[in-house]
């Protein structure tokens, strides 16, 4: 026992043990620990007569009883050690050896003495268990060259040891909660700690790369303390972990084999019926889901380029076909053949399912949104897929925008419901609870116009940012906030993190890149010049009533320029700006009222008046911008009717009434539906086939139907001919990406729907 050597090898009266005392305590206690693994151990494991099951069973249920005793009797001994102490290491990997080879009753008949109430050793065992999880990870991605924790592990044995010892960890947490649930349920004062300590240390197992059979092992943990303790107790003890739970679910749903996303699919659809069922809603949960799904994504986007496997956007796109499959097989769960799933829950899981889809696509198009610059840990992803697509005289005027280096407008994209999706994203969040989650997600829309050149769809899509904000001005204290995953960046705590890119020529590209670049999807940095946080627990910053009066400031400022970008739209700029104020000054009067009620100032501290104060004046600044920027829409509107009470007749007169116009087009597609329109695990389309769809023509395309009319008619234009040009202009990129499908003999444009034949 160590404490039987610490008490006959430090000084009783001295405080500190010096450093001589430290090292001939560290030596008798290798010696020891050697001579239990190298005589008992492991020379009875290697001799040919004790190979038969029944002799390995024999042997170690001899040295099972006394290697668990002083096992638990030196955890806290051991947890002080360094990870990969040799003291640490031979310790553990007797006691992993004990609990694979002595017979299962015995371990399950010691497992039954820890759970006596007058000393529950079982916290002591998960402790264990928990070490050997952290200590083990060393063996994971070990190469020839690296520094062997121990002398007898060769790196050709390394990926066996792995598998093993996590396969006893999760083997032996099994056992526990089958032989000890009854036990714990009858001392509810230690029932929540060991349900809570068996989830942690299988949260610690499945977060690090291991074999599918591990992994099911694992996860069949989990379903295991589902099933036996309840939803309710799970989500009473994951408590704000649901966030890592989430997380380590969706990236277990992008795995390239079959069981483990089978087993991920059945451990959500579980969890979701058995929170249903207990709660009435899974509202709280799905909130978690889909704010932490971006980061998964891009983390399951940066794993595969530090592996070297993806180059272009399909790549991307391939890459996360295996969740998209997942997350359809949990929306095809259904009440008639699954009685975990409730009728009424059926309703909720498809839309919970199809708000992940879009958040997905949501991150391939603010990948596409960077355009030719789209990097990916510092490499070049291709947007382009097809070469000669992206030559400005092969694609149309309008599809690309070279300028401003976006390339969403390819011609492979064209057909993509992109604003639909990324709405669907948005909408997935309430004001009250996830305001910038929202947020996030308008402003990636906001910016997908402005890249089409939409700047009043954008300007409306940044008013949407403003009214989120003033819905959540009376609610924050309930805004709840996402954290980062610690075990994703620790790599003291999980040690693996190392080995990420350290297989192929791309080891430059390590952990600290790959997480950089997935938690700017988590979040992106200066988020309407919201703080960073950068707090010990990851938990990202919770915002303020002054912060979100600074957003709405900004975004509403930025509104009112993008309705200055297009001719004639002062009037409804106006009107929204009318609606917004009204808005916030009911938000602003609430506030009042609930500061004035009750006690109000005088009866607070000095810290709570000065928020209170800072939080009036950051309401009442916010009111007088609002005003400001009426004002400055009004002047706009009043110089637009001086400027109109000259009637001349001039061409450039007419001109810039025509552009002033709002234009609208009808478009319908008929014939032989191309690969693009007929079912695909990629973004839907926006327009259906054989289905009218109705338009808004933006104001480029206008400007330039306009120049080539005026062009080829001298100067005479007829509402006809700048018709018929305003549709073949809208009408290029639709065109030209048929026509990279089918064969352009094959595509007709008609300005009219064509007979029934």
């Amino acid at each position: 026992s160590i404490d039987h050597m610490t008490s006959k090898t430090f000084d009783k009266n001295s405080n500190l043990p010096s450093s001589g005392e430290v090292c001939q305590f560290e030596s008798t206690a290798l010696k020891g620990i050697t001579s239990v693994y190298e005589l008992l151990l492991r020379r009875h494991a290697v001799d040919s007569r004790y190979q038969s099951e029944e002799a390995r069973s024999r042997l170690a249920a001899v040295f099972a009883i006394p290697v668990l005793k002083h096992s638990l009797e030196n955890v806290h001994w051991l947890s002080r050690m360094e990870t990969t102490h040799k003291i640490r290491l031979l310790w553990l990997l007797c006691f992993l050896h004990v609990l694979q080879e002595s017979p299962e009753f015995l371990i399950r008949e010691q497992l039954r003495i820890y759970c006596n109430p007058k000393e529950f050793l079982l916290h002591k065992f998960l402790r264990l268990l928990k070490l050997c999880n952290s200590s083990f990870q060393c063996f994971i991605g070990l190469k020839q060259g690296d520094d062997i924790p121990l002398k007898y592990t060769l790196p050709d044995l390394s990926p066996w040891i792995v598998q093993e010892s996590f396969n006893i960890i999760c083997a032996a947490t099994n056992m526990l909660v089958d032989e000890c649930s009854n036990a714990v349920l009858s001392i509810p004062q230690e029932r929540k700690r060991v349900v809570q300590g068996v989830l942690n240390l299988l949260l610690h197992v499945v977060s690090t790369p291991q074999s599918p059979v591990t992994h099911l092992r694992a996860l069949g943990g989990v379903s295991q303390v589902l099933d036996t303790f309840g939803a309710g107790m799970f989500l009473d003890v994951v408590g704000d972990n649901l966030q890592h739970w989430a997380r380590i679910v969706f990236m277990l749903m992008n795995s390239v084999a079959l069981s483990v996303r089978s087993i991920a699919v059945d451990l959500t659809v579980s969890l979701l019926g058995g929170a249903y069922d207990a709660n009435g809603t899974i509202t709280d949960i799905s909130l978690v889901m889909l704010t932490v799904l971006p980061e998964v994504v891009a983390r399951e986007i940066g794993m595969y380029t530090a592996s070297n496997n993806i180059s272009t956007m399909s790549d991307v796109e391939c890459s996360l076909w295996p969740l998209r499959r997942a997350l359809a097989d949990v929306e095809e769960a259904s009440p008639v053949d699954d009685d975990r799933v409730d009728v009424q829950l059926a309703p909720f899981l498809a839309t919970l399912c199809r708000s992940c889809q879009a958040v997905i696509d949501g991150v391939l198009i603010e990948l596409r949104l960077q355009g030719e610059t789209c990097k990916v840990l510092g490499i070049n992803v291709q947007v382009w897929c097809d070469a000669e697509a992206s030559k400005p005289n092969n694609a149309p005027a309008g599809s690309v925008d070279k300028k401003n280096n976006i390339g969403s407008l390819w011609w492979g994209h064209t057909f993509d419901a992109d604003e639909e999706s990324i709405y669907e994203a948005a909408n997935s969040f309430l004001p009250e609870t996830a305001p910038l989650q929202r947020l996030r997600w308008l402003l990636t829309l906001k910016s997908l116009h402005e890249s089409k050149g939409q700047w009043v769809e954008a300007a409306e899509t940044l008013l949407l940012c403003a009214r989120t904000i003033a819905d959540a001005i009376p609610h924050i204290k309930s805004v709840w906030r996402p954290s980062r995953f610690m075990l994703w960046y620790d790599a003291r705590r999980s040690l693996w993190l190392p080995t990420i890119g350290g297989d192929n020529d791309m080891s430059d590209k390590d952990n600290s890149e790959v997480m950089a670049f997935a938690d700017h999807f988590l979040e992106p940095p200066n988020l309407a010049g919201m703080p960073r946080s950068n707090s010990n627990d990851g938990k990202l910053y919770q915002p303020t009533i002054a912060v979100l009066c600074r957003i709405l400031t900004t975004v509403t400022k930025a509104a009112v320029l993008n309705y200055l970008e297009e001719e004639g739209m002062e009037p409804l700029a106006y009107v929204r700006l009318e609606e917004l104020l009204k808005n916030v000054m009911d938000v602003v009067e609430n506030c009042a009222i609930n500061t004035s009620g009750g006690s109000g100032l005088l009866g607070t501290n000095q810290s709570s008046r000065k928020l209170l104060v800072e939080e009036n004046a950051a309401l009442r600044k916010m009111v007088a911008s609002l005003n400001g920027d009426m004002t400055k829409i009004a002047e706009q509107m009043l110089l637009a009717g001086e400027e109109n009470e000259d009637n001349g007749t001039t061409i450039s007169n007419n001109s810039l009434r025509e552009q002033s116009r709002q234009f609208y087009v009808r478009v319908l597609l008929l014939g032989k539906k191309p690969g693009r329109f007929k079912e695909s695990t990629t973004i839907p389309t926006f327009l259906e086939w054989a289905n009218p769809s109705i338009c808004r023509v933006p104001k480029k395309v206008v400007s330039q139907a306009l120049s080539n009319v005026n062009g080829k008619s001298g100067g005479q234009t007829s509402v006809h001919a700048l018709e018929e040009r305003i549709c073949s202009t809208f009408a290029e990129p639709i065109m030209f990406a048929l026509t990279r499908q089918i064969p352009a003999a094959s595509v007709i444009l008609c300005n009219q729907t064509p007979p029934d034949t």
